[in-house]
């Protein structure tokens, strides 16, 4: 009888099939290097790597009597680049659920940090004399242009640019003290 390592791929699937251990240790032997390769190149780490072809051969062991194997190398290939995504998904799923739980207080501080620069913008905007603080609410709330601010108030966009820009420079400097603490 011929030494294993002389047998083509079809041979030894068909005496995996027949649960022959020492095909198996073969076409791991075979195929390891090539397998690690290939998760490594995606992966770039040594452990990921090692764990995608450990899972793939061990699930072509588990399958042996199931699977229908026509070409060994293509089939462990397209099993090595379903286990690195798989990986890659893992990997990335428990880098999310990291960072959400690391960033939970911190979002919520500067959503509490917003809203607040949002209220007393808004107070300060309804201080603003009654034409100013139109305008101003139609630029910056409803984003009407000045053309179609000047038309709605019957004056001339001059005036809306006017309107505006003092609105802006009285916000500002009513809340310096505060932007710079931001």
């Amino acid at each position: 009888m011929l030494p294993l390592s002389t047998y083509p791929d079809e041979d030894l699937v068909r005496l995996l099939t027949a649960d022959n251990e020492q095909a198996f240790n073969q076409i791991y032997h075979r195929y390891w290097r090539k397998l690690y390769a290939l998760a490594f190149q995606r992966l770039r780490s040594k452990q990921a790597a090692e764990d995608v072809v450990q899972e793939v051969l061990a699930g072509v062991w588990q399958r042996r009597n199931s699977s229908l194997i026509s070409h060994l190398e293509s089939y462990l290939a397209a099993a090595t680049r379903y286990a690195v995504f798989r990986q890659l998904n893992k990997e990335a799923a428990q880098a999310s659920a990291i960072n959400q739980t690391q960033e939970k207080a911190p979002v919520f501080d500067e959503i509490q940090d917003v809203r607040l620069l949002e209220q007393m913008v808004q107070k300060e905007v309804n201080k603003l004399p009654e034409k100013c603080r139109l305008v101003f609410q139609y630029s910056r709330d409803l984003g009407l242009s000045n053309k179609e601010i000047a038309g709605s108030l019957d004056i001339s966009q001059k005036a809306v640019e006017k309107h505006i820009t003092k609105a802006i420079r009285t916000i500002r400097s009513q809340l310096k003290s505060l932007l710079w603490f931001l």
